[in-house]
């Protein structure tokens, strides 16, 4: 399972690079594995979190953790719209498609028997996450994102 778990994560960072600087035009850096979610996270401020489930030869979902104020500039950038004309449900969808993009390029991208299939992204409460999750902090010039993979 670490093998899996080691090809789906280094699929998933390539995938996050190509979908945030093709789609939203910002490039990004990886840091390390961040086991403290809640008092490393406070600093970064992540105030948005969505899930996907997805399944396939392996089942798990995928959480993503992010400031409100870089999905706004990404789905300013994404969408051309300014800012200030943006609502709660363009920010919210601009995470959702963000997850979704992510994880169907990089899951599309990983050897299986079975095909894999993604369940709709769901925004999820950041504060019911589990403090035990280790996550990838991913680096954008303004903020910084986390990202966990689980498998089931």
């Amino acid at each position: 399972m670490t093998t899996l778990m080691t090809a789906l994560t280094t699929k998933m960072m390539t995938s996050i690079s190509e979908v945030m600087e093709t789609m939203f035009f910002l490039p990004v850096e990886f840091g390390e594995e961040s086991k403290a979610i809640n008092e490393r996270m406070k600093e970064y401020k992540p105030d948005m979190a969505c899930q996907l489930k997805f399944s396939g030869d392996v089942s798990g979902k995928i959480t993503l953790l992010i400031p409100e104020s870089l999905l706004g500039e990404m789905a300013e950038n994404f969408m051309g719209t300014p800012k200030e004309e943006l609502t709660s449900e363009h920010i919210s969808g601009t995470l959702t498609e963000v997850l979704n993009m992510v994880c169907g390029n990089a899951l599309g991208k990983v050897e299986s028997k079975v095909p894999f299939e993604l369940d709709i992204p769901a925004m999820i409460d950041e504060t019911k996450i589990s403090d035990s999750l280790l996550f990838n902090i991913i680096q954008t010039p303004g903020a910084v994102m986390a990202l966990n993979i689980s498998l089931d």
